[in-house]
């Protein structure tokens, strides 16, 4: 090996400081959601409480929206894994899916502020609105592999644009009362909001048990 050749064991400093740079802003970008809402929040916001300059902002993001999808980016991993507790279950029972409609429940609530903000998102981006298709869509190719009901939109089977529009609304509806149980403290029996909650699962699962079983 010549004399002038060094091994990289690991990021360089100046990697290291930009990966800094760009937690800290993020990590400044979630306190002060936590404080204002998203169509309130400025960029100088994130910029004062991370620290830095506005060069090193734009360095790394050219508006608060690219904050925001670097955001859910971070989070679209975690939701899928609890959405994803699912598939320990080949065919849930009803018991099955509300202690895991519960836990998403509790996962909206630990994550509340981070939530608020994406819906904020939802009603004034655009460009958000496919992001948050793209989740459904992956989820009912996930859940395809494992519980043969969400086979079926994806298919060409004689339901499937039936079960295409059932399956959209209904993860909009798990969606929709795990937002009201966990944002706005619905008073209601958590337990029995889940298990109303259950049967709409459980309904679409008979539907199309035995076309999605035949694909």
């Amino acid at each position: 090996m010549g004399a002038g050749w060094r091994g990289r064991s690991g990021p360089t400093r100046q990697e290291l400081q930009k990966q800094e740079s760009r937690s800290r802003i993020l990590a400044a970008a979630k306190e002060v959601l936590g404080e204002t809402p998203y169509a309130a929040m400025r960029v100088e916001d994130v910029i004062a409480r991370a620290g830095v300059s506005r060069a090193t902002f734009y360095k790394y993001f050219d508006s608060k929206f690219a904050i925001g999808r670097e955001l859910h980016g971070e989070f679209g991993p975690r939701l899928s894994a609890i959405y994803d507790l699912l598939l320990a279950h080949n065919d849930p029972t009803e018991a099955d899916l509300i202690d895991w409609i519960k836990r998403v429940v509790d996962f909206y609530r630990q994550e509340k502020d981070l939530i608020v903000t994406f819906a904020h998102m939802l009603a004034i981006e655009p460009l958000f609105h496919p992001m948050m298709i793209d989740i459904i869509r992956e989820t009912e190719e996930r859940w395809a592999s494992r519980i043969p009901a969400f086979r079926v939109p994806g298919s060409n089977a004689p339901d499937a644009m039936r079960a295409r529009i059932e399956s959209r609304l209904l993860l909009r509806q798990l969606n929709d009362f795990c937002y009201e149980v966990a944002m706005f403290d619905w008073s209601i029996d958590v337990t029995e909001g889940c298990r109303i909650m259950a049967g709409y699962f459980r309904g679409f699962f008979e539907r199309y048990r035995l076309e999605g079983a035949a694909l």
